[in-house]
């Protein structure tokens, strides 16, 4: 190999490298649009702040009952973009492992007009019960990780995975039943549920979303 021939050779490599590097470092619109968008954050707030008198209408229609509001917690509650962020730099994408180890890690956000939504809960003659996919063994960094964000009280219930056959189906209907792990706290009017995915709802009804279910954006993950 001839000097110029060495010095192109050089180069390209190098020009190659660079433009890999910016592909990794650049995130992919999904993630941007939650990270750095206005209108992500916008949409949050304005779908907590129109829930509120939705919730306040559905308290009246359930007056003297047991009432709860059921949430999701990730990407609903919960801000999990930087895990997306740091997968995405090391050329890699979802695992169990790397998602547990990021939940252990305590260092999820809040999604935008979360906090300002469950201070409103507060106020009110409902409990709050959380509903998630994540597993029951890291239940104790949730909720450390909640209390961080301060959105934990004491009376909070959790309903987490026990394992892959422990559906979101059975934990709903464990909460309006009072059966399994609501036996002793249940059964509960729930008046309104907050997700990011479709099966964070007992129903796809269209008229039943802006009124008891309220759905959050989220473009980074799901099932489409």
């Amino acid at each position: 190999m001839n000097g110029l021939s060495f010095c192109c050779l050089t180069f390209l490599l190098a020009f190659s490298s660079l433009h890999l590097d910016g592909q990794v470092d650049k995130l992919p619109n999904d993630v941007r649009w939650v990270r750095e968008s206005d209108e992500y954050a916008h949409l949050c707030r304005q779908t907590f702040r129109l829930a509120q008198d939705a919730v306040r209408e559905q308290i009246k229609n359930a007056s003297g009952k047991k009432m709860a509001v059921v949430m999701d917690l990730d990407e609903t509650v919960m801000d999990n973009s930087l895990y997306q962020v740091e997968r995405h730099r090391q050329g890699l994408g979802f695992t169990q492992e790397s998602w547990s180890k990021w939940v252990k890690r305590q260092e999820a956000g809040l999604v935008p007009g979360a906090k300002s939504f469950i201070d409103f809960l507060r106020k009110q003659p409902i409990r709050l019960i959380f509903l998630s996919n994540r597993m029951n063994e890291n239940l104790a960094p949730t909720k450390s990780n909640l209390k961080k964000l301060g959105v934990l009280r004491t009376d909070d219930l959790f309903l987490l995975r026990v394992d892959k056959q422990d559906t979101k189906i059975i934990r709903r209907a464990e909460i309006t039943g009072g059966k399994g792990r609501m036996k002793k706290t249940g059964p509960f009017v729930v008046v309104a549920y907050f997700g990011d995915s479709s099966g964070d709802f007992p129903s796809s009804a269209k008229e039943a979303f802006g009124e008891a279910h309220f759905m959050l954006p989220n473009p980074m993950y799901g099932k489409w």
